[in-house]
């Protein structure tokens, strides 16, 4: 007997309809063989966090999850407190790295100690007895990627270290860590990182050093054949037959599995399946309409929210009038074709079609598109918007979706009532 719930939707526990596929599931499982950091990117609800799931047990990693104020030395502090080493004494030093004053933690360490050569000629190691078990006090700087490697060492640290978000760090923190994991690799500490975004070698555009030492994998696009494997999975589960509408499921969900797998559950919340049936239910278009009713409803409201977000801007200064760039970009989005949307919106035309509705067209000059773009992700996540609906892909030059969800809302969704109801932003008279 299953749940509904267990069966199709989304959620962070493995799902009973998870399907490997040889260009994601392969990829990742070989990643795993070798000694190298794996990066797994692709729009939100698209299966990262479950490919983890699947091919690792809770023993087999340290996971932190990033947010947008955390630090490296946040992220590395949660490994080593995670490890359950024991901090006996802590305080903040301030060290030069390249110029640049770096805050740190230095910290006494108390760490088992098991002899041999190069733990005894360690200068700042001292040894000490406890119940019989010999341990060694060490300083370390926890902010410092190599000392923290070298603390990992010493406790024969062997898992992997998960960062989950990686996208909602700020940029300098991301070019930090994207430095660091060249010297984590020295000392064989693989990292598995997760993030939202769709454009290829992202870490390697912050350290070029990267490039041909990590591999990535994107877990789309999601093929047709992969979605129907998904409810031919479902059907022995719960008795329930996708066969004859399937094919109208994956049109409306844009290849999204995130979508498809929740269209599939509220269809058959709508057939009256909240568990294994005794009897074969054959899925309906009645149901699915049904089902596509309920998911517009619930990412309509999410969606509204986050777009008023997205528009609301303030002068920095009582002297300064903003262009109120954001809001025009969803005037011209919300005006394109799905087709085009898809796509992603590239930067000059999505300059001129803003330049020929906005209300100073001669000052929306390209420096003001380019900030607008820099910081489209960081925008979005410094005003609650998670995960972040846009990205800019600097390899297209072009603006795309990233939140899988979100095709879908656009293509359901009265587009006009939509626009028509957001708030100007404060200050913009039209």
């Amino acid at each position: 007997m299953r749940l509904t719930n267990q069966v199709y939707g989304v959620s962070n526990d493995l799902i009973d309809t998870y399907i490997e596929r040889v260009t994601v599931d392969e990829i990742f499982i070989k990643g795993l063989q070798k000694n190298k950091h794996i990066i797994v990117y692709g729009a939100s609800k698209q299966g990262k966090t479950s490919l983890t799931n699947k091919h690792l047990k809770e023993q087999d990693y340290v996971k932190v999850n990033c947010s947008p104020t955390s630090t490296t030395l946040d992220i590395y502090n949660s490994i080593a407190r995670q490890l359950n080493v024991e901090i006996l004494d802590s305080h903040e030093v301030t060290t030069t790295i390249g110029g640049e004053a770096k805050v740190g933690l230095k910290a006494k360490i108390k760490i088992p100690f098991f002899g041999g050569a190069d733990a005894e000629t360690e200068a700042s190691a001292s040894t000490e007895k406890e119940n019989g078990a010999s341990f060694k006090v060490i300083d370390y700087n926890l902010a410092l990627a190599q000392d923290l490697s070298e603390l990992l060492r010493n406790v024969n640290f062997n898992k992997r270290i998960i960062l989950e978000n990686f996208h909602y760090l700020n940029e300098e923190i991301q070019k930090q860590l994207a430095i660091d994991l060249r010297i984590f690799e020295d000392y064989n500490i693989l990292f598995i990182v997760l993030g939202i975004w769709r454009e290829k070698n992202r870490l390697a555009q912050f350290n070029g050093d990267l490039l041909d030492r990590v591999i990535e994998v994107p877990v789309e696009p999601w093929e047709r054949d992969d979605l129907k494997k998904i409810v031919s999975e479902g059907l022995p589960l719960l008795n329930a037959n996708f066969e004859n509408i399937v094919d109208y499921i994956i049109d409306s969900c844009f290849d999204s599995v995130g979508v498809f797998q929740e269209i599939c559950k509220e269809s058959c919340y709508a057939a009256g399946i909240n568990e294994t049936s005794e009897n074969l239910v054959e899925i309906t278009k009645k149901n699915v309409d049904a089902a596509i009713l309920k998911k517009l409803e619930d990412y309509s409201s999410r969606h509204t929210r986050c777009l008023e977000s997205f528009v609301e801007q303030k002068a920095r200064s009582s002297q300064e009038v903003p262009l109120y760039i954001p809001y025009y970009f969803i005037k011209v989005l919300f005006q394109e074709t799905i087709e085009n949307i898809i796509q992603g919106l590239k930067r000059k035309p999505l300059q001129e079609k803003i330049k020929e509705i906005h209300h100073r067209p001669d000052d929306v000059r390209p420096s003001d598109m380019g900030y607008f773009l820099k910081n489209l992700v960081a925008s979005q996540i410094s005003k609650g918007i998670s995960p972040p609906i846009f990205d800019f892909d600097n390899s297209t030059s072009s603006i795309k979706i990233i939140d899988s969800t979100f095709y879908f809302f656009i293509k359901n969704c009265d587009r006009e009532e939509v626009v028509s109801d957001l708030a100007l932003p404060e200050g913009l008279q039209l």
